[in-house]
């Protein structure tokens, strides 16, 4: 039997992805699914096949919330899937009561999200809990919500595979690896501008060809890549080449499914943690993640041990946590590829 589905999931990209393999697996069947996706992930609508997708704010203003409760009052839902941990989803379960909702709950140091009171009106919940070690990822844990287990959707086949932009894909060279340029990560481990350069030459010793990208965002730090290497602007579609760097092509505002299509394209990816891991395992490909924790006592260690286990516990990815000395990290890098 064909079921009438509601995904709330306005939340970061990310975190999105962190979640497709369960909402893959609730569009099967012919089921009618609605998404809600943010301004901050709605740039990956693309991936799902015939759902219908709403966009909404990340942070809930009293008129998103009303235009949600009239939604589901206008709707005869069958199942509400609660993926994005938000207090507000929680209370709609008191007055839907004929809906079964479907919900990620928290269990945090301070306050546990929602209430053991609300929790009863949730016809089924998992627990994340983020004051100890979680014996699975938060995305092993979602798919613990489908009541069919036999019949999880492991090969995405409810996704659309991203597709490059041929513009990009032909100005491409063969057999590079790709770096993603987060301006706020770098910055932490003093590897922003002109020490990103030191990196980008030793890598390019072992590597003819390196393609990275950076923020979509007008910022300092794209102004200096697009001054000084060779550039496929994927916005504009236009190729500005510089000779003494011909070999290190800079990514100009790629969106999000030329970004995704991308990681498929690389020998080999070296990323902050994070957007990028995910594509990477939707992929099934290896790739370096980088970290930056500030560890100034065992509770802080404790904590960021808690936050690992819980985004990629049994993902069996290669990671190398990094601090803000420039040659170690380098030399950690290089001697990883």
């Amino acid at each position: 039997m064909n079921k009438k589905i509601l995904i709330f999931k306005n939340d970061r990209g990310g975190d999105l992805l962190n979640s497709i393999k369960c909402i893959s697996t609730l569009m099967k069947k012919n089921n009618l699914v609605t998404i809600y996706l943010s301004q901050l992930n709605y740039s990956f609508s693309f991936l799902f096949k015939n759902a219908i997708i709403k966009k909404i704010n990340f942070d809930l203003n009293i008129i998103n919330k009303i235009q949600i409760f009239f939604h589901l009052f206008k709707n005869k839902y069958d199942e509400v899937y609660i993926l994005t941990p938000k207090n507000y989803y929680y209370f709609l379960a008191i007055f839907f009561k004929r809906v079964k909702f479907y919900a990620i709950t928290i269990n945090g140091t301070k306050r546990n999200r929602p209430n053991n009171y609300i929790r009863k009106f949730l016809h089924k919940f998992i627990t994340i809990d983020r004051k100890n070690i979680n014996v699975k990822s938060s995305s092993e844990l979602q798919l613990e919500l489908i009541d069919d287990s036999d019949n999880i959707d492991h090969n995405f086949q409810n996704i659309n595979e991203p597709k490059l932009n041929s513009f990009i894909k032909k100005n491409l060279p063969k057999d590079f690896l790709f770096i993603q340029y987060k301006d706020n990560f770098y910055n932490k481990i003093n590897l922003t501008n002109k020490n990103f350069v030191l990196l980008l030459n030793e890598i390019n010793k072992k590597f003819k060809y390196i393609v990275f990208s950076s923020d979509i965002e007008e910022n300092a730090s794209n102004n200096f890549f697009y001054e000084n290497y060779t550039v496929i602007d994927c916005k504009k579609k236009i190729i500005n080449f510089k000779e003494n760097n011909a070999n290190i092509i800079y990514l100009h505002k790629i969106n999000a499914e030329d970004l995704f299509a991308i990681i498929n394209e690389a020998k080999n990816i070296i990323s902050p943690h994070g957007l990028v891991t995910h594509m990477c395992q939707f992929y099934k490909r290896k790739s370096i993640n980088l970290f930056n924790y500030e560890i100034n006592n065992m509770e802080n260690f404790y904590e960021q041990k808690i936050a690992f286990y819980e985004w990629y516990k049994n993902m069996n990815i290669m990671f190398l946590f990094l601090d803000n000395n420039i040659d170690r990290s380098i030399k950690k890098i290089i001697k990883n590829l």
